[in-house]
């Protein structure tokens, strides 16, 4: 078959879908090898769970990483973590352009969607940034990790834990060696500044880093200062700040007379703002999610149905998709035909798409909760039911975010309820990627034109 056959028939999501599913396999069977396990042996669905998690940045976990897995089976873990947090879209954007291909159509429509850059960043200026970026913020996170580490641990100890968890948070995996994750470290500077900046980091996207990049250059070789970033870097940017200060707020209050009740200010403004900045994309935990009050739960659940910034680590709905939906709402209700955000409109094509992300997410994440809401249920729903509702649809949120936040019911879900959350994952994480391409496809005007006509709405 020649070269251009070959691009017609290889497809983008089909090459992204087929990569994770091959990661996945070969994770899994890695994982249930004897020599990777401590303990009781792991079933086949768990090892596929936990391996799926991995691949997928999830962090939700059916067994606990740091006790039932041996030194191997941890770093068969950070090494999925780390293909998966590379990112789907880089990875099959390197085997597209080894293939002599120009960006594709999933990272055409990254690159050149968003204003004013449509020859400034290239494919391989995302792949140069993706893979120096990872390499020296990882690096930097595990030696600034050491130091707090090594206070309790032997070196060899120390470093192993700075290494796994600095990869964990810059790739928002959320993955700990620790069964409570990080609350031995809930009033720790060092810990949670760091984390907390590997997990932004990594949540914003390699495009907003490459822009963030060219735009301090230009300004430092030009006095004009024209040097401007896009309207993506600027709603990333400016949705991530405003986030995770409203998420902080927030908490602190809700939570002023519950899990924060006689801590000291300075801990409490830690806990509040990593449980902010994690809950968006992450999955570590500072508290016991279980002790939060429903409310702090709901806010909680926003914060990870939202996610982080497009072609970034983090998964959810994305910052963008979010934002053009509120400001949809602000002008439509001002009677504004045009959308726009910092002096740009945003085009009609941009706006489906997040309506229909949005409703597709959405509908999802209810059609999971009421699957495993029925799976569950043997009897009349009782009150304490009806209040374990909520912790299913933070499980489920946390899935298809690809979070990892958990309230502990993950590792006690039926076997078919355990492949449904699996399922989840890999759509939250692949799925915004295949309706990118979808509608990156252009389809031909239809032949037709069909008479409009209007509906009665509310």
């Amino acid at each position: 078959m020649d070269q251009a056959k070959l691009r017609r028939v290889i497809s983008p999501p089909v090459i992204l879908a087929a990569m994770m599913g091959v990661t996945i396999f070969t994770g899994t069977v890695l994982l249930r090898l004897p020599f990777a396990q401590e303990g009781p042996p792991i079933g086949w669905l768990d090892a596929l769970f936990t391996a799926t998690s991995a691949v997928c940045v999830t962090g939700l976990i059916v067994v606990d990483t740091g006790a039932h897995f041996t030194f191997f089976g941890e770093l068969v873990i950070l090494i999925l973590i780390q293909i998966g947090g590379l990112g789907i879209m880089t990875i099959g954007t390197t085997v597209l352009l080894a293939l002599g291909q120009s960006p594709t159509s999933i990272l055409r429509h990254v690159l050149t969607g968003i204003a004013g850059h449509k020859e400034a960043v290239r494919a391989r200026d995302i792949l140069f940034v993706v893979f120096l970026a990872t390499l020296v913020a990882e690096a930097i996170g595990a030696v600034l990790l050491f130091i707090p580490f090594s206070r309790a641990y032997s070196a060899d100890q120390a470093l192993w834990l700075a290494i796994f968890h600095s990869i964990s948070a810059f790739c928002n995996a959320g993955f700990s060696l620790w069964s409570d994750s990080l609350t031995r470290f809930a009033g720790d500077p060092i810990v949670n500044t760091t984390v907390m900046v590997l997990i932004i980091l990594g949540g914003l996207g390699f495009v907003v880093l490459a822009e963030i990049k060219s735009w301090i250059t230009t300004r430092s070789r030009q006095r004009d200062n024209q040097a401007r970033l896009s309207l993506h870097s600027k709603i990333v940017l400016t949705g991530s700040l405003v986030a995770v200060i409203a998420g902080a707020i927030l908490f602190s209050i809700l939570e002023s007379t519950n899990v924060l009740t006689a801590l000291p200010w300075s801990e409490r403004f830690f806990i509040a703002t990593f449980q902010s900045v994690t809950a968006r994309t992450a999955g570590f935990n500072t508290v016991d999610i279980s002790a939060l009050s429903n409310p702090t739960l709901l806010v909680l659940i926003a914060l990870m149905f939202v996610g982080g910034g497009s072609g970034s680590m983090a998964g959810g709905i994305k910052l963008t998709t979010a934002a053009t939906l509120a400001i949809l709402a602000i002008q439509r209700l001002k009677g504004n035909r045009e959308i726009h955000m910092f002096g740009r409109a945003i085009g009609q094509a941009t706006i489906q798409r997040s309506v229909t992300l949005a409703l597709v997410a959405s509908v999802l994440v209810a059609s999971t909760i009421g699957f495993i809401e029925i799976l569950r249920r043997s009897g009349p729903p009782t009150m304490a039911d009806r209040g374990e509702l909520l912790t299913v649809m933070f499980e489920v949120v946390s899935a298809f975010g690809t979070v990892g936040l958990s309230m502990g019911i993950t590792a006690a879900l039926e076997p078919v309820a355990e492949a449904a959350v699996i399922v989840l994952m890999f759509t939250g994480r692949v799925g915004p990627l295949i309706l990118m391409d979808f509608f990156a496809r252009r389809p031909p005007p239809p032949p037709l034109r069909h008479v409009k006509e209007e509906l009665m709405i509310g």
